[in-house]
């Protein structure tokens, strides 16, 4: 398996990445960190793009809703570690060819932030890093984790109100959806461990919170690789650590089953997703190596197969996107001011 690129664009500090439908079609959205700027990108080659913001960036998450053609969900105001106290959740609507901006909330030092509908409900979690720093080394203050209940119809005006689920999460970093026990969660990942973020369902009316591994973790992503019903965790340890390990569920208790063959540093990217009709990992790295790869099982040979997308990426994120015409990776390569793409 051999990968091509493409790099759409040059971006400062590019950080994040996603995609949403507009007339049938995917578009791509890339955003940086700091006072960067936003873009969508469209068409056949994703060559015309449409700046959505500039200047005002510190984007770390965007999160698109599939129930309303072209809108999505975006952070602004990570400036940095320490300089992030304002930072805000939006919402963008695609209305008559462009974007409509609303504040949805205000969550100091947020970092990553998921919005995701349960039996016809709609839900916002937003995880905060910390809860103030004096300087990048200070964990003093713990991070937190955020929930509420946005309508389901967003074209009316967004009020939400959010209340506190967990007030002690240290170094909370690591998001990402996926299923558990049936369930759709949120996975999220900090110095305390790994924890399944659980919404409000028909036979359980109030949230609830599982911790799946107790050791830190900086980052998680999970999907079934091999079929065989039990889940991979995709784990990058200690906080932007350079040990990057898929962990499973034997014998009753989690082993590593796969450790990347580098030796690399500052893991970041990290996502789960099926690429070319098989479940994959796709994983990268800020430093050192700074290797775009992912993570598939071979069934012929019963292994963890990893195979190289790009040689010095230096991905902070990266997606799996489905299409009709095929699938493709959209990395947002920060190390080299890039939004690429990739498809094999």
């Amino acid at each position: 398996m051999k990968f091509k690129k493409q790099v759409l664009d040059e971006m400062f500090k590019c950080y994040s990445v996603n995609s949403v439908e507009i007339d049938k079609k995917t578009h791509l959205i890339f955003a940086g960190e700091g006072p960067g700027e936003c873009k969508i990108y469209r068409g056949n080659h994703f060559d015309e793009s449409t700046k959505i913001w500039s200047g005002g960036g510190g984007t770390m998450t965007i999160v698109s809703d599939p129930s309303h053609e072209g809108y999505f969900f975006a952070s602004k105001g990570f400036y940095s570690m320490v300089e992030s106290e304002e930072s805000s959740i939006y919402l963008y609507r695609y209305k008559n060819g462009g974007y409509i901006e609303e504040h949805v909330c205000d969550i100091p030092y947020l970092h990553r932030f998921d919005v995701v509908v349960v039996e016809d409900r709609r839900f916002i979690v937003g995880a905060a890093l910390h809860s103030g720093k004096t300087d990048k080394e200070d964990w003093s203050k713990p991070g937190k984790l955020y929930i509420g209940e946005l309508p389901m119809n967003l074209d009316q005006p967004i009020q939400v109100e959010l209340k506190v689920l967990h007030d002690s999460l240290t170094m909370n970093h690591g998001f990402n959806r996926g299923m558990w026990k049936d369930k759709v969660v949120d996975f999220i990942a900090t110095k305390e461990g790994v924890f399944a973020v659980i919404p409000p369902q028909k036979t359980s009316k109030e949230w609830e919170m599982e911790r799946i591994f107790d050791f830190p973790v900086s980052d998680v992503a999970a999907i079934d690789l091999d079929g065989d019903g039990e889940l991979e965790f995709a784990l990058i340890h200690p906080f932007h650590g350079d040990q990057f390990d898929i962990m499973k569920k034997i014998e009753g208790e989690y082993r590593s089953v796969f450790t990347y063959h580098k030796h690399q540093d500052f893991y970041h990217a990290i996502y789960a997703d099926e690429f070319n009709g098989k479940p994959t990992f796709v994983i990268g790295a800020r430093k050192e190596a700074m290797d775009l790869f992912i993570v598939q099982y071979d069934k012929s040979s019963a292994t963890y197969v990893s195979t190289i997308v790009e040689e010095g990426a230096g991905s902070s994120n990266a997606r799996i996107i489905n299409t009709d015409q095929g699938d493709f990776i959209a990395s947002a390569n920060r190390q080299k001011n890039e939004a690429a793409i990739y498809w094999c």
